[in-house]
């Protein structure tokens, strides 16, 4: 059986980490798939996962540091 057609287009996007930030994505695959535990969470769904709430962060407005008091 073939998959089902996405909505839109997607890009592969291929790199290389070390082996110790393999481990904290499949860390955080974990985590994700604990907390859901309905749907398969797999290492590329973790990937997309935190490159959004790191792209979410990066993007948003630098605060601005409170003057010191006194």
């Amino acid at each position: 059986m073939a998959r089902p057609r996405k909505d839109r287009i997607m890009q592969a996007v291929s790199l290389r980490l070390p082996d110790s930030l393999v481990d904290r994505v499949d860390a955080c695959a974990e985590r994700l798939q604990a907390e859901t535990p309905l749907l398969e969470v797999t290492r590329t769904d973790a990937l997309r996962y935190l490159i959004q709430i790191g792209l979410a962060e990066f993007e948003r407005p630098a605060k601005r540091a409170k003057p010191p008091r006194g």
